[in-house]
């Protein structure tokens, strides 16, 4: 026996076709907005203002002619500072993380601390994945390096 369709079927139909497209749509704009907060630099506007200063300091740092050389793995970061004639560059205040690209709350401050000539490493446990290594100087003469690292 084949049954008539009614319009309050159709009724039935779209709006629990719709109700289940409503639902997904909210659980994926709540996870959205739970993992994602929307600006990842808390003073974007600032810098931005001060952007000039961000100048003057890399074109500090150019006429330094200092070179560096990182290396990072699971078990720490080593990172080795040499100035224009390849001396090891001394004494410097490095402020030092491993950025998460997608998450802020995920990044790792590093302490560096002078291991050698020019040489300035700590211990970390590093989980895979991609990362930013972001160093530079708050004070003293200007140093800044960033350099995107994938660790397996």
């Amino acid at each position: 026996m084949i049954r008539e369709i009614k319009g309050y079927h159709v009724l039935i139909g779209l709006l629990i076709f719709f109700g289940v497209i409503i639902a997904v749509n909210a659980v994926f704009l709540t996870q959205a907005f739970r993992t994602f907060r929307g600006e990842d630099e808390p003073r974007s506007y600032i810098q931005g203002i001060n952007y000039n200063d961000t100048l003057a300091r890399r074109e500090a740092q150019a006429e330094l002619g200092w070179t560096a050389i990182s290396t990072v793995s699971e078990t720490g970061v080593r990172i080795e500072i040499s100035d224009a004639d390849g001396q090891g560059v001394t004494g410097l205040m490095l402020d030092a993380r491993l950025r998460h690209p997608a998450d802020s709350n995920l990044d790792i401050v590093l302490d560096l601390r002078g291991d050698g000539p020019g040489v300035y490493a700590t211990q970390a446990d590093i989980p895979d994945g991609r990362w930013t290594l972001v160093v530079s100087t708050p004070e003293g003469p200007p140093f800044e390096m960033e350099q995107e690292i994938w660790l397996q």
